[in-house]
């Protein structure tokens, strides 16, 4: 199947802290593959928006990001994003900050429980799993609740590391309820998730989340979704965007979503 309207939604520039490349870098690379919509989506962790300097570095990409919209503007379409960082750890902060700018698209993302540190720095073999899990998801309903962003990022981004890089399998079904919930209070809200197609270049082998939820989310009534490659170099910008294409249309969406002024727009998709 090919999707002749590419867009990447979730990319980070070297003004995310495991960023590598600029955003005319990035930019480049992006029209040099034919990608018609792209965001930058630079960290902005909220737990530690002034210990990190994240002040300064979300200025800093809103400044480049908007200086390339300009430059770029006859090639693609550039839009000014961010991926927050748990929100809900901070809520003060992080309505402080998206009333500062007026980003286009917002992604809300959970990397850390609270008291805990990224899911990519745990020992699992010292951790309960399911109680870390069921944590995860209480704060990413939490977060649904807020309701201050436009896509929930992928959603089940602990498993990229527990599953893809220790090689502990989980048992998904008692979550389904309140991932179900999440999915629920996501859409009576009118926001969406992202297809996030990372863990396809990771051991993990699959999308964040995979096929069979992003199916949920439409069964439940989901109309508002979008495909990121979470690029962190240059070179993975589109990075298996069609796959996550392919997986939103066989889960029976017809659309693809960018965003302007926190305004979803839908990209048709047709084979």
């Amino acid at each position: 199947m090919d999707f002749p309207h590419l867009t990447d939604l979730h990319i980070h520039s070297d003004n995310s802290p495991d960023g590598n490349n600029s955003v005319s870098h990035i930019c480049e690379t992006a029209v040099a593959k034919g990608m018609e919509v792209i965001a930058i989506t630079d960290h902005c962790e909220t737990d530690l928006y002034y210990q990190d300097n994240y002040d300064q570095s979300v200025t800093q990409s809103f400044f480049e990001t908007r200086k390339a919209i300009a430059v770029f503007s006859s090639y693609m379409k550039v839009l000014c994003g961010i991926e927050l960082g748990q929100a809900v750890h901070d809520l003060k902060t992080a309505d402080m900050l998206l009333a500062k700018r007026p980003f286009d698209f917002v992604i809300a993302s959970t990397h850390n429980v609270k008291g805990k540190r990224d899911f990519y720095y745990l020992d699992y073999s010292h951790e309960d799993i399911p109680n870390l899990l069921d944590r995860y998801f209480d704060e990413l309903l939490e977060t649904a609740r807020w309701n201050g962003f436009d896509i929930l990022g992928h959603i089940t981004y602990p498993l990229r590391y527990i599953v893809g890089d220790h090689g502990i399998d989980v048992d998904m079904s008692p979550f389904r309820e309140k991932i179900d919930e999440i999915f629920r209070v996501t859409i009576a809200n009118g926001k969406g998730i992202e297809v996030n197609t990372s863990g396809l270049r990771q051991k993990i082998g699959r999308t964040l989340p995979d096929a069979e939820y992003v199916k949920r989310f439409r069964e439940l009534g989901g109309e508002i979704i979008t495909v990121g490659s979470d690029a962190h170099y240059a070179k993975d910008v589109g990075a298996d965007v069609r796959k996550g294409l392919e997986i939103i249309y066989e889960a029976g969406f017809r659309h693809v979503n960018y965003f302007e002024r926190r305004k979803p727009y839908r990209i048709e998709l047709t084979k």
